[in-house]
């Protein structure tokens, strides 16, 4: 094991604006997949369309609850490892 901790911080920080862009999609289903519905070309199948994405509305909410947690938990652990790395280079300056 090395002596050393290394932490992509950009990484943490890109992952939070993905996950974010997931909660988005997964918040945006329901009015995509009417919206697909009405494109099938079929009555039939636009109903299963409609009744699969709404049969999970309360499912979805609480992914979409969860990665958007998830992405604020990748900014926070990004930003305080930032935040540590500027305090300790600055007592080692004798900054501090």
């Amino acid at each position: 094991m090395g002596d050393r901790l290394t932490v992509d911080t950009d990484g943490l920080r890109e992952a939070g604006s993905a996950l974010r862009a997931v909660a988005a999609e997964f918040d945006a289903a329901d009015a995509n997949s009417d919206a697909v519905a009405e494109h099938v070309g079929h009555d039939e199948l636009a109903a299963a369309v409609r009744d699969f994405a709404h049969g999970w509305d309360d499912r979805r909410a609480e992914m979409v609850q969860d990665v958007a947690s998830l992405a604020q938990s990748c900014d926070g652990v990004g930003g305080a490892f930032e935040d540590l790395d500027l305090q300790f280079a600055a007592v080692l300056r004798g900054d501090a």
